[in-house]
């Protein structure tokens, strides 16, 4: 029966036509497909060879060109260095930094125009899906900067001959196996990376974007993001996390979420003989303006501007691990900054709601201490290790505010000088009004001193320094002064009152109050403190700091040394009395028994 739409002449003619169109269309595909997949194979290859200067081959098992969907799929991809050529230029100190590797099972070429490149030697791809790559970089540091620019080809003189244009709207790589080698340290660092897809847009190779500096391998826009990133350190003391990772290199603009730096056990700490443990999390970092390639090619991280919002960052001493008796300078920022592994620059980082902590175990009391910093915001200015940038300015500086143990507001201004040998540095500031028993979590398993009353008015200081001493003025305004001192019970392993020794100090060598009366000038401290090279940077800000507000209180170095003559004669005293008692005792029992015998 025939259907009811073929009924009338004119459709029946029409479909006849369509019907013709349909089969030598699908004739003429089937030749083209049998022709064009052979040609479209040279075509990729000789691209990759000729645009890469030799550099990289390209091989697959297959290739097929459907032309009724403008489709080509590629099986079994393998790009690769053409190591020959490669090693020719490592001998003369052209070759680059970096070689990729990728391997794919099967790339997508959608709506492709095999007529344009047949004619006019023009690639016009709308979109290039690339499914489950497995790429690999490697990194030699072979020079520090481009050492061919003049007569260096670029892609598009290099593939001008064969095609006068190539141009894709977008390239997918989607669930992307990366791996990445870094041979420029002592020992091999890998990385691996699992849930990663990358996106380029509008990519256009041709005369007028041969020189388009504002594009990133030819692209107008490259999107990077990684999920779930867990790395474990080569030390084997720490593993990084970030939840997600955004990248953009039309905005320059890295965003990270959910940063971790998670320390291992005390123990494994104490194994590898490792006396610091660090700990860190970040809700958002943000870089502005990062200069992604330039950190590709040299592994150089330049950025204008960081922001870091939300997080926490400790510091804690490892008690299971020995101190170490040699020189701490390493431990001042301005020479751990070129410890670093990697070189930078970053103009300003801006720290938003950030709370720190330094967690330490006393000396004498063998009892931990925390000191907090909390919600602590501010700027960093000139963080940077590279010699370039510190040729035109050495300083860094750092303007913070914060709260000493989420009472008191503290705002400082500190600078170091990045370059000069003496390893110069500078800090002043003002703490703000607060109850001084909430500094016992520190005082006590640090000083054997518990404030028992005490309000604070004001703290300020103004110290410079250097690898060897800090100088400096310490004004500590506070009323109502009372503290009790202790010792350690060597048995029971607690804190032990001091009863006499406290009531001596706060009625003959604490004064109450600073100033003494109201209306009164209140009383400064000069401090120097002459630093021993096997003392830690902050260390040596808090032995600074504490002469200061000592002597303020009344304890200065004169008092210091006469509470402590007082001491040690007071021990004596003891001694010489337990003697006399023991002798005393001694006679008496001599003249017990002489009675008996009598």
């Amino acid at each position: 029966m025939t259907p009811k739409f073929l009924k009338c002449r004119w459709q029946k003619i029409t479909a006849a036509v369509l019907s013709i169109f349909v089969i030598i269309i699908s004739i003429i595909a089937f030749f083209i497909n049998q022709y064009w997949s052979p040609i479209l194979a040279r075509e990729v290859k000789s691209t990759v060879l000729n645009s890469t200067d030799s550099l990289y081959v390209a091989d697959f098992k297959d290739a097929r060109l459907n032309v009724l969907q403008g489709k080509i799929v590629l099986y079994d991809i393998t790009i690769k260095p053409n190591m020959p050529v490669y090693n020719r230029r490592l001998k003369i100190g052209l070759a680059p930094n970096n070689l990729y590797t990728l391997k794919v099972k099967r790339i997508v070429f959608q709506r492709i125009h095999p007529l344009r490149l047949y004619r006019k030697n023009q690639l016009n791809i709308n979109k290039i899906i690339i499914s489950e790559p497995e790429l690999k970089v490697t990194y030699h540091l072979v020079h520090t900067r481009d050492t061919l620019t003049f007569g260096k080809l670029n892609a598009w003189q290099r593939i001008k001959s064969i095609l006068k244009s190539i141009h894709v709207n977008q390239v997918l790589l989607n669930d992307v196996k990366f791996r990445y080698e870094d041979y420029t340290g002592a020992k091999l660092d890998v990385s691996e990376l699992k849930e990663m897809n990358l996106t380029g847009n509008n990519l256009q190779i041709d005369s007028a974007t041969q020189n388009d500096t504002s594009r990133f391998l030819y692209f107008k826009e490259v999107q990077i993001e990684l999920n779930n990133f867990i790395q474990p350190s080569n030390n084997g003391l720490y593993t990084y996390r970030i939840k997600q990772l955004n990248f953009s290199t039309l905005t320059s603009q890295l965003n990270a979420f959910g940063l971790s730096l998670i320390p291992a056990s005390e123990q494994v700490f104490a194994s590898k003989k490792s006396r610091i443990r660090f700990a860190c999390y970040l809700d958002t970092v943000q870089i502005n303006h990062f200069d992604f390639a330039t950190y590709n090619k040299y592994h150089l991280f330049n950025s204008s501007h960081v922001v870091l919002t939300r997080g926490n960052f400790s510091i804690a001493v490892n008690p299971m691990a020995q101190a170490r008796k040699t020189d701490r300078l390493i431990t001042f920022p301005n020479v751990a900054i070129h410890q670093l592994g990697s070189q930078f620059r970053l103009d300003t980082v801006d720290l938003q709601s950030i709370n720190i902590a330094y967690k330490g175990y006393g000396k004498k009391s063998h009892k931990p201490g925390q000191i907090n910093f909390n919600n602590t915001s501010g700027s960093l200015y000139n963080v940077s290790n590279q010699a370039s940038a510190l040729a035109l300015n050495p300083v860094c500086s750092l303007q913070l505010s914060s709260y000493l143990m989420n009472q008191g507001l503290l705002n400082t201004t500190v600078t170091f000088n990045l370059t000069d040998s003496a390893k110069t540095y500078a800090y002043k500031g003002t703490l703000g009004s607060m109850k001084l028993d909430k500094l016992n979590p520190v005082t006590i398993p640090f000083g054997l001193l518990k404030i028992t009353s005490g309000n604070l008015t004001r703290l300020d200081f103004d110290v410079k320094g250097n690898r060897n001493v800090a100088t400096g003025t310490v004004g500590f305004q506070y009323s109502n002064l009372k503290v009790k001192l202790f010792k350690m019970d060597t048995a029971t392993a607690r804190y032990k009152r001091m009863t006499i020794v406290s009531l001596l100090a706060n009625n003959l060598v604490i004064k109450r109050n600073n100033p003494d009366q109201p209306g009164q000038i209140a009383r400064l401290a000069q401090v120097t403190y002459v630093r021993q090279p096997d003392t830690p940077f902050f260390k040596t800000v808090w032995k600074t700091l504490s002469r200061g507000i000592k002597a303020c209180a009344g304890y200065d170095a004169a008092m210091e040394k006469h509470v402590k003559q007082q001491i040690a004669q007071h021990a004596i005293d003891k001694k010489k009395r337990k003697i006399r008692k023991a002798q005393r005792d001694r006679r008496k029992i001599e003249k017990g028994r002489k009675k008996r015998r009598h």
